[in-house]
């Protein structure tokens, strides 16, 4: 049985290690992921956050998936007047 899961690190950066993050979400389909790094971004957004990375696994097999995360959130903020977070 193939068992698909994504994840996708947010980034931040800061002075130190006291102010610089990030934050990791998982999900089980591609959707779902861009949808929660989404969410996310919006969430942290006075941090400025970034996409870091984005994975997917099936059967222990990784497949860097950054750039369709990367894009995806570069589309969203082209389509919100003023709005950057990338």
């Amino acid at each position: 049985m193939n068992r698909e899961v994504y994840w996708g690190t947010i980034c931040w950066d800061g002075y130190d290690e006291h102010t610089e993050g990030e934050y990791t979400i998982t999900r089980y389909s591609l959707a779902d992921l861009l949808e929660g790094i989404e969410y996310y971004m919006e969430y942290f957004k006075e941090r400025y956050p970034y996409v870091e990375s984005a994975s997917r696994d099936i059967d222990n097999i990784e497949t860097d998936i950054t750039i369709i995360a990367q894009e995806f959130i570069k589309n969203k903020t082209e389509e919100i007047n003023g709005k950057q977070y990338v």
